[in-house]
């Protein structure tokens, strides 16, 4: 049960008197009985906390407990901690750290956000078995609390850490009692419900530099978000910087890690220490060592990759090695931004933003299980969401942006189409029923807020730097919001609704038809981003989609595969070309390296991907994944592992590979609610082959190169044809 209902929420009175110095450590010691039994520690936080019993951690989850709007409720976790009681004397103790719940400046460090919802602290109880009988510890006055050896932290900025100050728990019956925490009134407590935090990745340094005297860089090889590791002597003091790129010189560029200063100050004391943060995480590549009397070796530096724990759902793999590096940049982007939530980039911000999880779903969940992640992010979108249906940029919105971006459309659409991909991807139709209601609030909400019919705020198609096409981008994007409620409305049953949002979808399609499409077919001033989502919206009368289809090819090859697209263009852009078969063209998009887009990141270095287009050669995040949609192309299309129309969970399946000049060979796998599904291809001169695996009682309809089709049904079964059609052999 959750721990408020037995212990009380405390704190540290001298943390309280100093709130922006040292942070506090709370602790009991108890007695144990014989061999204990059945401990289980049920626990919350007020910020970030990490539990210890005789010093060591209770559970491999890191930076607890996530994020929630600690306006309304936090969050909750029982541990088995049996293994870690002994006979006799225990210690419980529990340090506390600021996180996004008390997010104040640090001296001159980066602050993204500023919050103070109220004290740090904690609510615990400790239930155990013993030779004497059952016995619960649970936080309360009767606790002990001091400060400890982080001197300061921020979420964003940094720590600080000093060993002479490490709390002695062996005379935790000396320290001050703690008192009563102030916080949020009315504050709920719920039982997490998603993976939890963890090490998945330990990475070496491969290389160690030093640019200037007494200044070392260590770089980690790729781009990743977590933790820094040292092995440091005793009686020192450093300083680290964290950076993802470096100067022609040699020293880090810490630009990308925000608008002021990111570093660690650590000290030793008598004793050889090893030190990674507590309260926070970086993202980095490059890591500056400054105060050691000599190198340091390169395995006293490490990186420890941090994410949630969701299990892979699957793997690509193909002939061409510049795809393969494409999507591995991808697929680390996604990793370093899945923590409780999924993040925009893991260094100068770490916030929900929330346009990038229905613009980029597929990518998602073609690497991961989201399912639970992505629920838990629509439960805080509901809670974040205004009387007026009004939804902001990012959830929790701590710290709102201001208008116009505040409200803009591609963002809160997240109510609408992530429960749509939701259902689709895992066929439970729960999350469209929770967040229905929500979703028309919001639509209704943003009809309201119209000028002459269009959306004249926001972002628009958002490239990372400005503003783009916002009328057209904005109310193309409420035209289809209308239409997929209109498909959430026939799934939960409401007919009356249905046929409400498809006349408005309709309507809205009707006048950006006549607001931007002109006589001649020309969409806007012509532009790729405009063609391509007036193409996947509807906006382009049916008579005139061929010709558009062809303007947006040619006007792609004229600009020499230049991508003039953001990341709501981008995503219409590869749906709008691999619906018109053009998947030549697609490919030659990807690889191209002479202009910003994916191949020139990986020519420039990026191990990551990257916030705009041009990557390592312009200075914002080289850590996100909100343009990954090509690595959807890459499952859905070039290996070709589709759904049906009328499919949901894969329990019917369109496997549709599509072949491109260059490569002859692709192969994927994905984990779906049905099981397993694997397809992998070969091109060998005119030769088509091709296997299939899927769950038992999957069908598959699958449809080859040539034109022919057939339907699979059973656990294997290949196929094959010849390119030029002229035969086929079905085995």
């Amino acid at each position: 049960m959750p721990p408020d209902q037995h212990g009380a929420w405390i704190t540290s009175a001298a943390w309280q008197q100093d709130p922006d110095g040292p942070l506090p450590v709370l602790a009991r010691a108890f007695q144990v009985a014989g061999q204990p039994s059945d401990a289980t520690l049920s626990i919350a936080g007020l910020g970030v906390y990490c539990a210890r019993i005789a010093g060591r951690r209770v559970t491999s989850a890191l930076l607890e407990p996530g994020y929630t709007d600690y306006r309304i409720r936090t969050e909750w976790v029982a541990h088995d901690v049996t293994e870690l009681l002994t006979a006799g004397r225990n210690v419980l103790s529990i340090d506390l750290g600021p996180g996004c719940y008390r997010s104040m400046p640090a001296g001159d460090r980066w602050t993204k956000i500023h919050t103070d919802f109220g004290d740090l602290g904690a609510c615990a109880v400790l239930e155990w078995h013993d030779a004497t009988g059952t016995h619960h510890l649970a936080t309360d006055l009767t606790w002990h609390a001091t400060l400890g050896p982080v001197r300061r932290a921020n979420w964003v900025g940094g720590e600080d850490y000093d060993a002479h100050h490490l709390a002695d728990l062996t005379t935790v019956e000396n320290w001050p009692n703690a008192v009563g925490a102030r916080m949020p009134s009315g504050l709920a407590l719920t039982r997490k419900q998603i993976p939890p935090l963890e090490r998945v990745e330990e990475l070496p340094t491969v290389a160690l530099t030093e640019p200037a005297p007494g200044v070392y860089v260590a770089d980690f090889g790729v781009n990743f978000a977590g933790w820094v590791e040292l092995d440091l002597p005793a009686r020192t003091s450093i300083t680290l910087r964290p950076a993802e790129l470096l100067n022609p010189d040699g020293s880090i560029d810490p630009r990308t890690q925000g608008w002021g200063p990111v570093y660690h100050r650590v000290s030793t004391a008598e004793s050889p220490l090893t030190w990674h943060p507590q309260y926070m995480y970086n993202g980095l590549r490059y890591l500056e060592i400054e105060g050691l009397d000599q190198a340091p070796a390169p395995d006293s530096v490490r990186g420890t990759v941090i994410a949630a724990a969701a299990e892979p759902a699957g793997e690509f793999h193909c002939s061409d090695e510049r795809l393969n590096s494409t999507h591995r940049i991808i697929k680390r982007a996604v990793t370093s931004n899945m923590y409780s939530m999924f993040t925009d980039c893991p260094q100068r911000e770490k916030l929900g933003y929330l346009e990038q999880l229905h613009l980029a779903f597929d990518t998602l969940h073609w690497n991961y299980d989201v399912g639970a992640l992505l629920e838990n992010t629509l439960q805080i979108a509901r809670e974040a969401q205004a009387e007026s249906g009004h939804l902001g940029l990012y959830v929790p919105e701590w710290d709102p942006f201001p208008d116009p971006w505040r409200g803009d459309v591609n963002f809160g659409a997240a109510l609408v189409f992530v429960p749509w991909q939701l259902y689709r991807a895992y066929g439970d139709d729960k999350i469209l029923r929770a967040t229905y209601s929500a979703s028309v609030r919001w639509v209704e909400h943003v009809l309201a807020c119209r000028t002459d019919g269009v959306i004249e705020y926001g972002l628009g198609d958002w490239d990372g730097r400005e503003p783009r096409h916002v009328p057209l981008v904005a109310t193309a994007t409420l035209a289809r919001a209308c239409t997929v409620l209109a498909a959430t409305a026939a799934i939960i049953g409401d007919d009356a609704d249905r046929a409400r949002w498809e006349a408005q979808a309709d309507e809205l399609r009707a006048l950006l038809a006549a607001r931007f499409v002109t006589p001649d077919g020309t969409v806007g001033d012509g532009t790729v981003a405009e063609l391509a989502v007036a193409l996947q919206t509807g906006v382009v009368p049916e008579p005139r989609v061929f010709a558009a289809r062809e303007a947006l090819a040619q006007r792609i090859v004229a600009d020499d595969l230049r991508l003039d697209a953001g990341e709501v263009a981008m995503a219409a852009l590869l749906e709008v070309l691999a619906d018109a078969g053009r998947h030549d063209l697609i490919h030659a998009i990807t690889v191209q390296d002479r202009h910003p887009g994916y191949g020139y990141q990986l020519r420039h270095g990026a191990t990551s991907l990257t916030e705009t287009w041009d990557g390592p050669t312009f200075g914002f995040s080289q850590n996100h994944f909100m343009n990954g949609v090509i690595d959807h192309w890459f499952f859905a299309h070039l290996v070709g592992i589709q759904q049906s129309a009328r499919s949901v969970g894969y329990r019917e399946l369109a496997i549709r590979p599509q072949p491109v000049p260059g490569v002859t060979s692709a192969e994927a796998s994905h984990w779906t609610p049905a099981g397993e599904i694997s397809v992998a291809w070969t091109l060998d001169g005119a030769q088509f082959t091709m296997t299939v695996r899927t769950p038992p009682q999957v069908r598959a309809t699958v449809e080859l190169p040539d034109g022919t089709s057939t339907v699979l049904e059973g656990s294997l079964n290949t196929v094959g044809c010849t390119v030029d059609g002229h035969e086929h052999a079905v085995t």
